[in-house]
């Protein structure tokens, strides 16, 4: 009696079209995304840069959405640097830096051509870099790190 209950369970998911969408908390009327540099309201110089760079290679890499200019976009991602800090970690015996934190925050507005929005979040995530790394590489970890992150929430939602 079991088996036949899976069966008819079976054969009315699929008569009644549930199907999974790959898409996941992208719009069905969104194909494609605008992504301007970022805004910087911090005194790192090139940051915003940086951080544009990787957030859009991720979006490409990912290619569930086009990425276009501003005026053909259905969608666009608006993001500013609100906060940069690079802090001392921790120390060594000798009390000398051994590890330095850096942490970013960013306000992300993500909406449609239409200008409803679709996500508003503020983002906050750090990194931590050797004494022996330059301050660019912490960064550029931080920066790989909020890319992903980005995208995540833009695409899946959470």
């Amino acid at each position: 009696m079991s088996c036949k209950f899976c069966i008819f369970s079976f054969i009315f998911l699929i008569l009644s079209g549930c199907t999974y969408n790959f898409r996941g908390f992208i719009a069905r009327d969104i194909h494609s995304i605008a992504i301007p540099v970022f805004g910087n309201r911090t005194v790192k110089y090139g940051i915003e840069e940086q951080l544009t760079k990787l957030v859009t290679e991720s979006f490409i890499r990912d290619n569930q959405l086009k990425l276009l200019d501003r005026k053909s976009a259905d969608s666009i991602l608006l993001c500013e640097i609100t906060k940069y800090t690079k802090t001392p970690f921790s120390y060594d015996a000798q009390e000398n830096v051994k590890d330095y934190k850096t942490e970013i925050s960013i306000k992300l507005i993500y909406k449609k051509s239409s200008d409803k929005i679709i996500l508003e979040k503020e983002f906050k995530d750090w990194s931590l870099y050797s004494s022996q790394e330059t301050e660019e590489i912490g960064v550029e970890r931080l920066c790989e790190k909020l890319a992903e992150d980005i995208l995540k929430k833009v695409v899946e939602g959470w």
